[in-house]
């Protein structure tokens, strides 16, 4: 059994919130909130297509195995500042991943998501609609030279009066206050039993984040954990939310499985295929590199200090 470090477990009030917030089609079509999730419905929300593979793996994995509903919301285009194509290349690549993991083919309907006035890109696996992946699309440069830089997510989350506009086909334009909205408006279309987000406690500022830093981050991820703690805080229900160590997971012991490990990893590299900054020729992919052959080895959660003290308010 994969050993973890103590669950950052959060129950909220059963105080359900009305729908009135919503508008256009309902927002998860034929399995709208607790509809056709008997087994248990789970809400993750990442930074990045690649996050929830390998920081929130094996858990979503389970997940869809024991059949749940299972919805992944993808807040940045993750493009590096190359624009579309390589945003394609990456949704391509999760696609075929969560395919994967639900051991069906990797077919998909793609159709607009309507929430909070606002279309998103939304993906259904065709042989399985309780996985259902959904794109912001946020642009992802560095407004800087690198690390020690603010992205537009990070910029957004810490600069007060600042705002970003989407990636087409839905040219979104969002303020914070309006991205916490529309995120605290999935949560109570969806009404999850579980709520993955990201690490919410490293406390560097954006701008002192260095990639090979002991306990540091990517900022994108700090900021997604951030605006999804304030989103719970006005989207109250019994959900239990639970976060997960990111990068510095590869400072911990290995601590999933040979067998886990092996699917993980194979999940990952089908994820790879498609990216072209992990597999420059896919034929020659056979095998994961980098802090990333350390993070397949590994799942970690943390305690949340904000998510307890927004619980108790």
């Amino acid at each position: 059994m994969t050993k973890y470090v103590p669950l950052a477990v959060r129950t909220l009030l059963s105080v359900l919130l009305a729908m009135g917030g919503l508008s256009g089609a309902p927002v998860w079509g034929a399995t709208t909130g607790m509809e056709g999730c008997s087994a248990g419905s789970v809400l993750a929300v990442v930074a990045h297509t690649d996050d929830d593979l390998l920081f929130m793996n094996p858990d979503q994995q389970t997940a869809i195995t024991q059949g749940q509903c299972v919805r992944t919301v993808y807040l940045t285009a993750g493009d590096r500042g190359e624009g579309l194509p390589y945003l394609q290349q990456r949704e391509r690549g999760i696609m075929a991943a969560y395919a994967a993991m639900a051991k069906v083919p990797d077919i998909w309907t793609t159709d607009a998501l309507h929430v909070d006035g606002r279309s998103l890109v939304r993906h259904t696996l065709h042989d399985n609609p309780r996985v259902q992946l959904i794109m912001l699309r946020i642009p992802d440069p560095w407004l800087g030279p690198g690390w020690g830089s603010l992205t537009p997510l990070s910029r957004l989350e810490s600069v007060p009066g600042t705002h970003v506009q989407s990636y087409g086909p839905y040219r979104e334009t969002y303020t914070r206050t309006q991205l916490v909205s529309l995120l605290a408006s999935l949560i109570q279309a969806e009404q999850p039993q579980v709520v993955r987000t990201m690490d919410p406690t490293i406390t560097v500022a954006y701008q002192a984040l260095c990639w090979k830093c002991k306990g540091h981050d990517h900022p994108d991820h700090i900021a997604s954990a951030h605006l999804m703690d304030d989103a719970m805080a006005i989207a109250p229900g019994l959900y239990t939310q639970i976060a997960y160590l990111d990068y510095p997971s590869q400072e911990r012991p290995t601590n999933l499985s040979p067998a886990q490990t092996r699917r993980k990893t194979a999940i990952f590299l089908r994820y790879m295929r498609d990216d072209h900054h992990y597999c420059p020729d896919p034929s020659q992919c056979a095998e994961v590199r980098g802090p990333e052959a350390k993070w397949v080895s590994r799942q970690y959660t943390v305690n949340s200090s904000r998510a307890t003290a927004t619980a108790e308010r």
